[in-house]
């Protein structure tokens, strides 16, 4: 079962009202869906695998009215912006649930994404591995999971499947969501592969490095 075909009839409908209010986009309000599948009923279990949570000189902090601030190692602010809702729950690295969704935890520099999809190993058994160094947070409106590469000082906001009172489960080849209160007849379970999610992953890599600027004494600045 397709979600994308609902989800653009909504964006298309939404869409002319914002644009009507005289207010630029948010960062998740033009954000095209994903393709998640609908799977049999089953109750969430254990990973079967526990990463160790990754740590470094990089600080995020969330408060619990939603504001996300990424301080580098010298302490500068590198971002400092909104999520979606405020924090209902939370993950690090590949999967490693925290125990309040408010809160500073610290990150590596060198997480695999630091190097955009170059330091991927694609093909990988399981790729969980390679989200070390990520932090995702699913917001009270529960319509959005934003994922944050404080490395990069990037954030990306995936929308979520139709539902309410989600469970994520971070697994080998593919995340998993299960919505505990759903409408009537619709699923309550939904994947999508993290080959399906590089699009959306590849955002969270380094910046492009700006071009140099030429002056009167140096027209052509040499690399």
């Amino acid at each position: 079962m397709r979600l994308g075909a609902l989800l653009l009839t909504g964006a298309a409908l939404t869409a002319p009202s914002l644009v009507a209010q005289g207010r630029p986009f948010l960062p998740w309000e033009r954000m095209s869906p994903l393709d998640w599948q609908a799977g049999a009923e089953a109750a969430l279990g254990g990973t079967h695998w526990t990463p160790e949570p990754s740590t470094g000189p990089v600080a995020a902090w969330i408060t619990g009215d939603g504001t996300l601030q990424i301080r580098d190692a010298r302490g500068i602010i590198r971002l400092q912006t909104g999520l979606p809702g405020r924090p209902l729950k939370a993950w690090r690295d590949g999967g490693l649930p925290l125990p309040v969704a408010a809160g500073t935890w610290m990150f590596p520099v060198d997480a695999p994404m630091s190097l955009g999809l170059g330091g991927l190993r694609w093909c990988a058994e399981d790729f969980r591995p390679f989200l070390r160094g990520l932090l995702w947070i699913l917001e009270d409106g529960e319509g959005f999971l934003s994922v944050v590469h404080p490395a990069t000082a990037r954030v990306i906001h995936l929308p979520l499947p139709p539902g309410r009172d989600f469970q994520l489960r971070f697994l080998a080849d593919r995340l998993e969501v299960a919505a505990g209160e759903v409408d009537k007849g619709a699923p309550r379970r939904w994947s999508i592969p993290w080959m399906g999610l590089l699009p959306r992953l590849a955002a969270l890599g380094p910046h492009p490095e700006p071009a140099k600027v030429g002056t009167a004494l140096a027209p052509f600045p040499k690399d």
